[in-house]
């Protein structure tokens, strides 16, 4: 009887015990779960809004900055061709810019409108076509940067050593420099043909990196080597030129006070040297501001190990961001020669109309474009003819 009665309180107890757990922990668990859930669908959502802010920042700005590029460096080739480009070496500079800047339009920014609104990256086609397009796409805009340089390189020559100048800046040497621009900006680039290609992911395939020796070179090297190439190198290149012509605009300035005596002249050139010296201040720092964020994005997103989706959504924006941003520095030269260079904007308004080059009106002194040779003609001594010419930027 003892063993029974110790039995049946044992199993007593036990089952209370059951019971206790039973009635307690499924509440705990329930609402640590729910907030789990809770947190889990924001999270979600929050990740879908970020991947939809990334892709319509594409879908939405992508064809405004290409039909706005292309348009205006086309209509740029134009100008250029009736103010003879093939003859004066500021303007063959620029002549290449715009081809320059038509190409990373076309070979990038196209791409990524096409792949983030029909959800097709023409890079990942052809194997060919995946090296091809890399490869482009670096040295088009490394290309871009680089005749920049070589067009303030022309007016920071022309401004410290008028007379020298023609014998110094010549066509043929200009397309040499060209030349020698393409083809070793070609070497720095060319690795893309042997390092990348396409590789199966799932069922699709995926241009990327070839071997997990070339991945850590693009991620952990070259993001650094395309960082200067692309924008430090030519962006101190910039500054340290724009500075030496900034202070000869001013050493010019000073000496006009002293020599020439008609107040309008004075006027008219000091009007122009602040517009000339904001316009370079404001070319070169807009260059760092649209490239950097871009280099640097690359960099920091070497070392970005083991992220979450939410981390990785909020990369993306930012991606886009500053690419897009980066593709808005190749629309708008058209629009800062049209402001700064009157002739270049006469020039437009004639072919817009329409109008023979042989009809032109000849300019006067009344109505040129005053430009930074117009202060080296009056620290010279220029003759009246020669002043003309330089102030017209031919």
């Amino acid at each position: 009887m003892t063993n029974v009665s110790s039995t049946n309180q044992s199993y007593a107890d036990s089952e209370d015990s059951i019971f206790n757990v039973s009635t307690i922990w499924p509440s705990v668990s329930f609402d640590n779960v729910t907030e789990e859930m809770n947190t889990s669908v924001v999270s979600d959502t929050y990740v879908s809004l970020l991947e939809d802010v990334s892709r319509y920042l594409w879908v939405i700005f992508s064809p405004i900055l290409f039909i706005v590029g292309v348009t205006g460096n086309v209509l740029t080739i134009g100008v250029l061709r009736q103010m003879k480009f093939h003859k004066k070496p500021p303007f063959f500079f620029l002549f290449v810019l715009a081809l320059s800047d038509i190409t990373v339009l076309c070979v990038g920014l196209s791409r990524y409108w096409i792949r983030e609104t029909f959800s097709s990256d023409i890079r990942a086609l052809t194997n060919f076509g995946c090296k091809f397009n890399l490869f482009f796409i670096y040295w088009s805009m490394q290309l871009s940067s680089w005749i920049l340089v070589c067009v303030v390189l022309e007016r920071c020559i022309k401004t410290n050593f008028p007379y020298r100048y023609p014998r110094i800046v010549t066509i043929p040497r200009c397309i040499a420099l060209v030349f020698l621009l393409m083809v070793v900006l070609a070497g720095v680039d060319m690795h893309y043909f042997w390092t990348n290609g396409l590789i199966p992911d799932g069922s699709e395939w995926e241009c990327n990196s070839l071997t997990d020796a070339y991945f850590n070179f693009e991620e952990f090297v070259f993001t650094y080597v395309d960082f200067t190439v692309l924008s430090v190198l030519p962006f101190l290149l910039m500054i340290a030129m724009n500075a030496t012509i900034i202070r000869v605009i001013r050493q010019s300035r000073k000496f006009r006070k002293c020599t020439v005596r008609s107040k309008s002249t004075n006027k008219k050139l000091k009007k122009f040297d602040l517009k000339l010296t904001r316009m370079l201040v404001y070319t070169s720092v807009y260059f760092l501001v649209a490239t950097l964020p871009i280099s640097v994005y690359f960099i920091v997103d070497s070392y970005q190990e083991d992220i979450t989706d939410l981390q990785s959504a909020k990369m993306d924006v930012v991606w886009s961001s500053s690419y897009l941003f980066q593709f808005s520095n190749y629309t708008i030269n058209f629009f800062l020669y049209n402001l700064i260079n009157k002739k270049f904007r006469n020039k437009f308004i004639d072919l817009i109309k329409c109008r023979s080059p042989t009809k032109k009106r000849k300019s006067s002194k009344s109505d040129s474009v005053y430009s930074v040779q117009t202060a080296d003609t009056f620290i010279g001594s220029e003759t009246t003819k020669d002043s003309e010419e330089m102030s017209t930027g031919e």
